[in-house]
């Protein structure tokens, strides 16, 4: 064979063999990284996530404001072994917060509930009184009338006892002064368009309640127990406390205490209200 087409072929094989392992490198490295870099930083990931130094998304509870307390004293309500038992069942009640428990049609003579606590007696108590002018159509009064089976238009003290004493004024409930033997709260009554509208608060719980509804007795026997069996954590049960389950009864004396600025917001109850004016389907301020 020539010696020139030897030195040629030897050339070639040569210029092959560059171009060969100039490919093969990038190709080398590529895998290198891929291989070693994309694994330690996967591992790196793993390890941090560990260490906690690297957040970790998981799923969060979801809210339920039917564990609240005032929700489960609503739910103990329609336990009660009293004549409330059966009055407020809890699958007719919406938990709006932690704070506010919306009713419809728990009763054949209730056409709404609202129930709401309050952070302090004088927040409550500013509270009612708001919602009072804003049924009554004029400045807040004190210990007039009365709320019982005969009597529809009042606002007065009520008590464990069954009693309604018109002799304590708003100041000692807002002070914090009132004893419950003497008063556990106060009640709003008014009745217009055959509708009932009673309002009342719990000092226990700093409760506000309000309800409406027809026929004004039944609708009045239904708050009559269900106020006396609302029971909220950390106080006693009123019903085992109670000397006897005597009627309401009227008392006497008047006082009459200025209102408060009117209320930030409201809530419509449903059912045959729509009959009543506007001022009386507004619901408790917020």
């Amino acid at each position: 064979m020539p010696i020139q087409h030897l030195e040629l072929a030897g050339i070639r094989r040569s210029v092959l063999v560059a171009l060969g392992v100039a490919i093969l490198i990038p190709v080398a490295v590529v895998v290198y990284v891929l291989t070693n870099v994309g694994g330690s930083s996967a591992k790196r990931a793993a390890m941090s996530a560990q260490a906690g130094t690297m957040p970790v998304h998981t799923k969060a509870k979801p809210v339920s404001f039917r564990d609240s307390a005032l929700f489960q004293a609503v739910a103990g309500v329609n336990d009660s072994p009293t004549p409330s038992k059966g009055y407020l069942p809890p699958s007719t009640c919406k938990a709006m917060s932690s704070t506010m428990v919306l009713c419809t049609h728990p009763h054949y003579a209730v056409y709404g509930v609202a129930l709401r606590t309050y952070p302090s007696a004088t927040a409550l108590y500013a509270a009612y009184e708001a919602r009072v002018a804003a049924l009554s159509g004029a400045p807040f009064k004190a210990n007039y009338g009365n709320c019982t089976e005969t009597d529809i238009n009042g606002e007065i003290g009520w008590n464990h006892s069954f009693r309604h004493p018109s002799y304590y004024p708003v100041s000692m409930f807002t002070s914090g002064k009132i004893r419950d033997v003497q008063a556990a709260g106060r009640v709003f009554c008014t009745f217009e368009n055959d509708l009932l509208d009673i309002v009342w608060t719990q000092d226990d719980g700093r409760l506000m309640g309000e309800v409406t509804g027809a026929p004004h007795l039944d609708t009045y026997l239904w708050w009559k127990w269900v106020h006396h069996s609302i029971v909220l954590p950390g106080f006693a049960n009123p019903m085992q406390e109670m000397p006897g389950m005597a009627s309401t009864t009227s008392t006497h004396t008047s006082t009459t205490m200025s209102g408060s600025g009117g209320m930030s917001s409201s809530t419509t109850m449903s059912g045959s209200q729509s009959k009543k004016s506007s001022k009386s389907t507004s619901g408790m301020s917020k």
